[in-house]
């Protein structure tokens, strides 16, 4: 009679997918410990200070203005502010992302020909921008608009300064040495928050001061930062129309989804400036500095793990690149959802110990802010993953789909529930950006399965 061997091949089989399971785990607990320790892991507590002292900053000089002038004067502010990050769109997609991904992997006479060229590239951009504002500005003073145009003609200044030295900052980051771009960081926004007290003690702060202030912080640290990288210029460099044609191969989807993404999430408080008042946008400024926190994380996600996230998708394929976000999600997921649970069970006493009581009748605007940051952190860094792997149409589509949604349910949210009609349509925009992404961040992993 034979033998059944049957349960030998069996036996043998569950010890295989026993080894290949413990093999998994000890690869996951190398990851873990790999994330916390060596290299790259004191890079990522440097890159969070770095983030820390820009949303701390932010959060001080909002408190700043908020205690010493009006509304709308905040309003102002607010706006500006948002007007500077339209102009980091653009920034993102022809210089930064494209420096950040491309020059990632590059050794440093490669990269220097690279930079070289970018960076004229950069000073073009920075000019141009600056003259625009301006331009615009006086146009809107001249039409009698008091209020909109000297904010815009205002901005000039900082949109020229702050472009470079964001620039400068980024691609310290690009090589690594993430203790330069923290150092900056540091030096431009104390010289910032020096001259709002200086201000404020003279009773001279308004919102246009507060911008301005920006200008002046990031003049302080270019000086410096130039000295930084001085080794990334040099001659000769990649021509201008090599470096631009490389650039805008990548980043045109980036700027398109910046641009998109900008103007289905940033643009929604300009739109109730406009709608309502200024005084209006004030109170969502004063509300949204509540998650500031959140602001620093999901900023320094970007700007710390696209280059690293890069260089995995370059040396392990999407199976390193998927490993990396999984981490990503895990260790961020914790602060950013303490944060939010914080704001929501005090909204009152947190806006009467910041403000005074000034906004205190906005407190039940703080969880919709915090279903709305939720929602944006839920596909953060799926976006980053897909920049990485150069897929980056998805984002541009998403914020398409989110624009369309903001000239509809979210024009008729604002004029129906004003500032939390703005907040409510800045959830759903992120809903839909979020939806859409995760559908291509799950078509990635189903070619890898």
């Amino acid at each position: 009679m034979p033998v059944d061997f049957s349960f030998l091949k069996a036996n043998r089989s569950a010890k295989q997918s026993l080894s290949i399971s413990t093999l998994r785990e000890k690869i996951t607990f190398k990851s873990l410990a790999m994330l916390f320790s060596g290299k790259a892991a004191q890079e990522g507590y440097l890159a969070a200070v770095d983030q820390g002292a820009i949303s701390l900053s932010n959060f001080l000089a909002t408190i700043i203005l908020a205690r010493s002038a009006s509304p709308t004067e905040l309003g102002v502010y607010g706006v500006g502010f948002i007007a500077l990050r339209l102009a980091r769109s653009f920034q993102d997609g022809i210089t930064i992302q494209p420096m950040n991904v491309i020059g990632a992997g590059m050794d440093e006479t490669e990269f220097r020909r690279y930079a070289t060229g970018t960076s004229i590239l950069q000073v073009a951009l920075a000019l141009l921008c600056s003259m625009c504002v301006a331009l615009g500005g006086w146009i809107l003073t001249a039409a009698g608009n008091d209020v909109a145009g000297p904010t815009l003609f205002a901005l000039w200044f900082v949109f020229l300064w702050w472009q470079l030295q964001e620039y400068i900052r980024r691609m310290m980051y690009t090589r690594g040495t993430v203790f330069h771009a923290v150092v900056n960081t540091i030096l431009a926004n104390t010289v910032r928050l020096a001259i709002m007290i200086w201000m404020q003690s003279r009773g001279s702060l308004d919102g246009i001061a507060s911008l301005d202030a920006i200008g002046w912080g990031s003049l302080a640290a270019l000086l410096p930062g130039l000295w930084f990288t001085r080794r990334f210029w040099g001659c000769p460099w990649l021509s201008l129309r090599q470096t631009w044609q490389r650039n805008w191969d990548f980043g045109r989807w980036v700027m398109g989804g910046a641009l998109a993404n900008w103007v289905a999430v940033e643009f929604y408080p300009v739109l109730t400036a406009g709608m309502i008042s200024f005084a209006a946008a004030g109170a969502y400024r004063a509300l949204q500095n509540l998650v500031a926190p959140i602001h620093m994380l999901l900023r320094a996600i970007d700007t710390f793990m696209t280059p690293r996230a890069a260089r995995q998708y370059d040396m392990g394929g999407k199976p390193a690149l998927l490993r990396t976000i999984r981490l990503v999600y895990l260790i961020s997921g914790i602060p950013i959802l303490g944060v939010l649970g914080l704001a929501m069970l005090f909204p009152a006493q947190i806006l009467h110990v910041l403000y005074g009581d000034t906004y205190v009748e906005f407190a039940g605007g703080v969880t919709l802010m915090a279903v709305f940051y939720a929602l944006w952190f839920a596909y953060w860094p799926m976006q980053t993953a897909l920049k990485a792997a150069r897929y980056s149409r998805p984002i541009f589509i998403a914020n398409l789909a989110a624009i369309a949604s903001m000239f509809t349910a979210g024009v008729w949210a604002i004029q129906r529930w004003g500032v939390y009609g703005t907040i409510g349509g800045q959830a759903l925009n992120s809903l839909v950006v979020g939806v859409i992404l995760w559908c291509a961040w799950f078509k990635i992993k189903r070619d890898v399965d």
